[in-house]
């Protein structure tokens, strides 16, 4: 019982009086509770004042690899519903189709739509530069998707329902920069062939330095 008084005391939640014999009257609830927080807030200050004192190190910005399929439409959908100024978008007309609610949803909103695709697709609002060269070959290519929402993060990889996509999600600027130059190369060249200028379309999507 003493030993638990003392830690008590200790704590500052009782406090002795007498000896012969010692008693221990409670400390007032709410005084030792107001104790308590300030010295919680003191020791929070002190360990975000040594935080602030750690030197900064510049970190990597993060990628994470997609693999399912599933995955794959799931996390372009999150990014769509949370675009704020611009969407690009290179996808086939199966991924499309499974995407009907996003672009749906983005068509609703002021935002800079540029779409390109392998085949022959439409998307309401969107810019679509779509490839019509009848090629039987296209039906063996492996399907990819690169998409971009407001120059702040990307996604870039396979999108194959029975295999290990093995997508990239990522905010790396470099990355980000070279999924935009892919997308933008594709529609020159289709502006290219057809003898069209693409500038309204592409000049948006460049940063200054690209």
């Amino acid at each position: 019982m003493y030993a638990v008084l003392a830690k008590l005391e200790e704590a500052g939640a009782v406090f002795a009086v007498g000896d012969k014999p010692q008693r221990f009257v409670p400390t007032d609830p709410d005084s030792w509770m107001a104790t308590r927080r300030r010295e919680r807030e003191a020791r929070e200050a002190a360990a975000a004042e040594a935080l602030a004192r750690l030197p900064k190190r510049v970190r990597p910005e993060p990628i994470w690899t997609i693999s399912r399929y599933e995955q794959v439409l799931d996390r372009m959908g999150q990014m769509m519903a949370g675009a704020q100024a611009s969407i690009t978008l290179s996808i086939w007309a199966r991924e499309l189709a499974q995407l009907e609610g996003p672009l749906r949803a983005a068509a609703g909103r002021p935002l800079h739509r540029v779409l390109y695709s392998p085949e022959p697709v439409r998307a309401e609002g969107f810019a679509c530069w779509c490839d019509t060269l009848d090629d039987p070959t296209k039906a063996a290519w492996s399907h990819k998707v690169v998409l971009v929402v407001d120059h702040r993060e990307a996604l870039i990889g396979g999108s194959e329902p029975d295999a290990e996509n093995h997508a990239v999600w990522t905010t790396n600027p470099s990355l980000i920069d070279l999924a935009v130059n892919h997308v933008i190369l594709d529609i020159t060249r289709l502006a290219t062939q057809r003898g069209v200028d693409p500038t309204g379309d592409v000049a948006p999507m460049m940063r200054p330095h690209l």
